[in-house]
């Protein structure tokens, strides 16, 4: 009796009526992950139960928003970091890890790349699977979101679901609607730091030719607009006076010949932070306005943004000051968006070639309650003549606020705009967070904390190792036996599956491609131009194909939760047989056990962490 997930209550009940209605026939049923669920699958009436169920990951790159309002790709985070979880509260990191290469597949959603994760991943949706098309489009999503659903008992719309099965129709990605940020209120910098020459009190800063300016920037709207035109349109540079061997610094801000009143207001935005007016001059023959502020102290705290597609906020300027958040988003949109009237609503647009200013300019849009969707657009040459056939162009990000309110009571909806079959291979990661809720975000949308610890839990993405060992003791104690069910791909795999205490072990990508395997040969020319089996077709039972060979095809009611690949032609079997006898014969010969049944009880196994690797290197 075989499901992908053994955690429901239907699949006991099932057992129990097998069990009754074949009272001498042995059964085998799973897959779980937990002491708890293979004790009450044994107690239903189940003799041997099956162990595993894919851990869910995330492709390198992927963007993980922090506790701090930042983004940090998934591999770079660090145990004891925050994270924000499902209902807008910073959470503790408790470990990262490395789940390998696995099949992903490709999603696209309210973020600046694809996002490419396995297919088992449980993502928090609001489903609308209830809902007729009509119905979704005369009462609205939002409204149909927050109300439960018309079953017996009724049941909310928001849930888990693993990513293969939504659907671009009734699925519908979520953030939290309020967001308690890990941040101070206020931060306050001090010029002083960046003064090489000249004097200072507790206030003021007197450079060497008697201009004075404030010591301290406080966060607030006129500093938030500064930073946003900054990185929208500013630079800024040291340079050295080859004269008298002294630097100087500048910092421009350029816009267009007609935005007069954004020249004036961030004039006015400087003045009012550091008590001096900048200039403003006209280019008449390159249609543009610079502002310009000749100060050291300056442009070396603004040199700390980055330039080009690196330019980003420092996270030591992230606060919580709505002042200063709002005044962030509107110099953004006054220095590289644009603003659209539609009817009664405003839509914000801002683009940029940096990743980090569009999550940035994302941050802000939490902050403000503005919900948004974010498009990546290929790098051009524009409107520019007269291009090199040579020259590159970044590809750039636009974030557009949305006209429709897509709030509900608490979260914020975006749309699955597109999800693919597998797409391949890829190195994956999962974080492990110290919540209830094992969840974090992830490319703007809420999803599951797959290497979960918790027992009582589905077990989503429960360590294979880990597994076998704590459900072969509550087996054993029973008196039942358990299958180790996926993750073996050299001999030693199925060595440690046994020595963990598994009475068999199931291996389906390690016997694909051979000679005696089951599915289609895959011809080709070898080099001496004869024809040949290259390949051979290796599919899940879960998978399309296995449903139209065995089934007549995928019901209406199910999703196809496998797959089928091409696997490089092995021969013949034997050997790889006789490969894996011999490494199970040398683990028993190491340990000290003389028939495999003796494996578990005479192996250790010792957690071997970075560092140990370190030492023992």
């Amino acid at each position: 009796m075989d499901v992908a997930n053994g955690y429901t209550e239907k699949f006991v009940d099932a057992v129990k009526y097998v069990r009754s209605a074949l009272p001498d026939t042995t059964i085998i049923a799973g897959n779980v992950v937990t002491a708890e669920m293979v004790e009450e699958l044994i107690l239903a009436g189940a003799d041997i139960i099956k162990i595993g169920i894919g851990g869910g990951c995330f492709k390198t790159g992927t963007r993980v928003l922090m506790g701090n309002g930042t983004y940090k790709n998934i591999e770079d985070i660090k145990e004891n970091e925050f994270v924000i979880n499902k209902d807008g509260i910073p959470v503790k990191v408790l470990s990262k890890t490395n789940k390998g290469v696995k099949d992903v597949i490709k999603i696209r959603s309210n973020a600046s790349e694809y996002t490419y994760v396995t297919p088992d991943h449980s993502f928090f949706i609001g489903d609308l699977s209830s809902c007729s098309v009509t119905t979704i489009a005369s009462s609205g999503i939002v409204k149909l979101l927050d109300k439960e659903s018309k079953t017996q008992p009724k049941q909310s719309k928001y849930k888990w679901k693993e990513i293969n099965e939504c659907d671009e129709t009734t699925s519908m990605l979520l953030m939290p609607n309020n967001i308690q940020w890990k941040l101070d209120d206020s931060f306050k910098i001090d010029l002083e730091k960046n003064l090489k020459s000249g004097t200072y009190d507790d206030t003021c800063i007197t450079t060497n030719n008697k201009i004075k300016f404030n010591r301290f920037m406080e966060s607030g709207y006129d500093l938030g607009y500064i930073f946003g035109t900054h990185l929208g349109d500013g630079h800024a540079r040291i340079m050295n006076n080859p004269t008298n061997g002294t630097e100087c610094g500048a910092t421009c801000w350029y816009f267009n010949i007609t935005e007069d009143d954004i020249a004036n207001k961030l004039s006015k935005c400087i003045e009012n932070v550091l008590g001096i007016k900048p200039s403003i001059s006209k280019k008449e023959d390159k249609s543009i306005i610079i502002v310009s502020l000749y100060n050291k102290c300056i442009s070396t705290t603004l040199m700390e943004f980055g330039k080009k597609t690196e330019k980003h906020l420092p996270s030591k300027y992230y606060c919580s000051n709505d002042d200063y958040i709002e005044g962030i988003f509107d110099g953004l949109i006054d220095s590289d968006g644009n603003i659209e009237k539609c009817k009664s609503d405003t839509i914000y647009c801002f683009t940029n070639t940096s990743k980090q200013l569009i999550e940035l300019f994302s941050w802000c849009c939490f902050n403000l309650k503005k919900s948004f969707g974010i498009t990546k657009r290929p790098g051009g040459p524009g409107g520019l003549k007269n291009i090199r056939d040579d020259a590159q162009f970044s590809d750039s990000y636009r974030v557009k606020t949305h006209t429709l309110n897509r709030f509900t009571e608490d979260y914020v909806y975006s749309r699955l705009l597109e999800k693919t079959e597998v797409v391949g291979q890829e190195q994956v990661w999962d974080i492990e967070v110290d919540c209830p809720t094992h969840s974090f975000i992830a490319d703007n949308m809420i999803v599951h904390n797959s290497v979960c610890i918790t027992r009582k839990q589905a077990g989503i993405g429960y360590p294979q190792l880990s597994a076998i060992i704590e459900c072969a003791d509550a087996a054993h104690g029973l008196g039942g036996h358990i299958i180790s069910d996926g993750g073996c791909t050299v001999p030693g795999d199925v060595a440690k599956a046994f020595g963990a205490g598994a009475y068999f072990v199931m291996l389906g990508g390690m016997l694909a491609g051979h000679f005696e395997s089951g599915g289609e040969n895959i011809m080709g020319i070898n080099e001496q131009g004869e024809s040949v089996v290259t390949h051979k077709e290796f599919y899940g039972m879960s998978s399309d194909v296995a449903m139209k060979k065995y089934s007549g095809g995928v019901a209406k009611y199910r999703s196809s939760e496998g797959k089928a690949v091409q696997i490089k032609y092995k021969g013949k079997i034997e050997e790889t047989v006789l490969d894996t006898l011999g490494g199970l014969r040398s683990s028993c010969t190491y340990v000290g056990a003389v028939k495999l049944k003796e494996l578990s009880k005479r192996t250790t196994f010792v957690k071997v962490t970075q560092q140990l690797n370190n030492v023992y290197n």
